[in-house]
């Protein structure tokens, strides 16, 4: 039988207490964390159609809508359609409403789905809101991974909440991936360390769909990119799903290309964002051995992300996996990350995103918890703990 475990309370109920050995708890740094102004504003004049664009790429395997005349729920993929190529997305008016949706409009019929939490209203995540978020649960810092679905110019509004609460945000520059090695990119990302504040470089495959999947990871374009993310002393955080028809597919093709990438670039430090497996495919596909490999060369780490991959608090088959990863590869190589806010609408609360490592995994010692949830993070940014 499991020990049973301490409460406290706090004024407004009762929560689990966290077990703190006798080790001095450091810094909680969330490596998968997000800002954003309200979505179709604040992206730069005329740039509102490339993050409208590739949202509605982004959820195509979605398969909850409502219809907006009677509120009925539809289980349906009313967005998907037979090809990867993202010129050919249906046309259905794809627009972001409020209390967190995006609305569509399908053979003439309006619906409605949820992409975040109904808390954000008009779809935006203010730095004060998302360091309140914080505070209530007890994280200290966030890393901010740059998807090109918030915003093209998503470096400007890091920029600024940054210099407004310097101690709270850990900002991941953005880049056009496609373009990563021409000068303007690299102009943009040597601005986007040296004067906007960003530490780190998200690089997505994201926007490889514009150009039809033509680029490689490994690619020789890349390598004026890789020498300037080596003169800023940069970590590359890496998001590998390019949500392609076939998921897999494409998924392990990144993973080889980023292979032969690390053997090109062994003093890179990088992170494989998302929990290492996209969640579509993680139920069939488990973790390979290919990607576990990867994680085993000494300049990578990985994003620990369960609540996206199993559907019951507090994750006991997740707890399971991250245990497995913990003897495999060792605790000094993963960072707990939580996709706040989108976490908070789709899977569970912002606690439980925490407190499933923090309070629950007995398996890993307080010094192991320590590193998960931030000290890791606070070593690859030279952060103190």
């Amino acid at each position: 039988m499991s020990e049973k475990k301490k409460m406290e309370f706090f004024g407004g109920g009762w929560r689990l207490a966290e077990e703190t050995e006798s080790t001095e708890p450091s810094r909680i740094i969330d490596a998968h964390f997000h800002i954003f102004p309200q979505f179709g504003s604040g992206s730069g004049p005329g740039n509102d159609a490339l993050p409208l664009k590739l949202w509605q790429y982004h959820v195509r395997d979605f398969t909850e809508f409502w219809r907006k005349s009677d509120g009925k729920r539809v289980k349906q993929r009313l967005l998907d359609y037979p090809s990867d190529n993202i010129q050919e997305l249906p046309d259905v008016n794809f627009r972001m409403g409020r209390y967190g949706q995006a609305d569509v409009t399908v053979d003439g019929v309006e619906y409605c789905m949820q992409l975040y939490p109904p808390a954000l209203e008009n779809l935006e995540a203010t730095p004060e809101r998302m360091i309140a978020e914080m505070n209530t649960v007890g994280v200290d810092m966030g890393v901010l991974q740059s998807d090109h679905v918030y915003g093209s110019c998503i470096n400007d509004y890091y920029a600024e909440s940054m210099a407004r609460h310097p101690d709270r945000f850990i900002g991941l520059a953005q880049i056009q991936e496609p373009e990563a090695g021409q000068p303007d990119q690299l102009e943009r990302l040597e601005r986007a360390v040296l004067e906007q504040g960003c530490k780190g470089l998200y690089f997505s495959v994201e926007l490889f769909a514009l150009h039809g999947y033509v680029d490689h990871l490994d690619s020789a374009k890349f390598d004026p990119l890789w020498q300037r993310v080596r003169d800023l002393d940069l970590s590359v955080w890496w998001y590998l799903d390019a949500r392609r028809r076939d998921r897999t597919a494409s998924f392990m093709q990144y993973v080889a290309e980023l292979h032969r990438w690390a053997e090109l670039h062994p003093d890179i430090p990088a992170v494989l964002t998302h929990g290492l497996v996209p969640a579509p495919i993680i139920h069939e596909i488990g973790v390979p051995d290919e990607v576990m490999s990867l994680l085993k060369r000494p300049q990578m780490h990985a994003e620990v992300l369960m609540p996206a991959k199993w559907p019951e608090y507090p994750y006991a088959e997740g707890q399971e996996m991250l245990r497995k990863w913990r003897d495999e590869v060792g605790a000094e190589k993963l960072m707990w990350g939580s996709d706040m806010p989108f976490c908070a609408g789709t899977w569970c609360t912002y606690r439980q995103a925490v407190d499933y490592i923090r309070v629950h995994c007995d398996f890993l010692s307080c010094q192991e918890k320590n590193l998960i949830l931030g000290g890791n993070v606070a070593r690859m940014f030279k952060l103190a703990l």
